[in-house]
């Protein structure tokens, strides 16, 4: 067995549902492989959003990265084992990287861009993973 368990970083972009599928397909390859997937949110937060606007935000965006994580199980019910799923609040590329290390990944799948779109070959995120990750990192383009 390669890798016993992947960790994929899904923001439901092209890429990171491509990731998702090579994350799959490693699965697929070897029946031993379990793959979770985690969500990040970035609650925004500045002066002017407090008290009820705060959770009203925080609510709805909670709830959206729900339904995007709910794309990526749809994409995980043909592997052989059991797949988990994470919508985690936090800075994205600490809270990926905490995740990996608490849950024991011994592979990160990641696209080379997320949703921002930014023209350059790895997107901040991606690069933030890469450069501080302890286990290895796949990055899809």
């Amino acid at each position: 067995m390669l890798f016993s368990k992947i960790l994929v970083a899904y923001d439901d972009s092209d890429l990171s549902k491509k990731a998702l599928q090579k994350a799959a397909d490693i699965a697929k390859q070897d029946e031993g492989t379990v793959v979770d997937v985690v969500h990040v949110i970035t609650v925004p937060t500045n002066q002017f959003i407090v008290g009820d606007v705060y959770r009203e935000v925080r609510d709805s965006t909670i709830k959206y990265g729900k339904e995007l994580i709910a794309k990526a199980e749809n994409m995980l019910n043909e592997l052989p084992n059991a797949t988990h799923t994470f919508v985690k609040e936090g800075q994205p590329v600490r809270t990926i990287l905490e995740c990996a290390e608490e849950n024991g990944y011994d592979l990160i799948i990641i696209g080379s861009r997320g949703l921002s779109g930014v023209r350059e070959f790895l997107g901040s995120v991606s690069h933030g993973v890469v450069q501080r990750s302890k286990v290895p990192v796949l990055i899809i383009k």
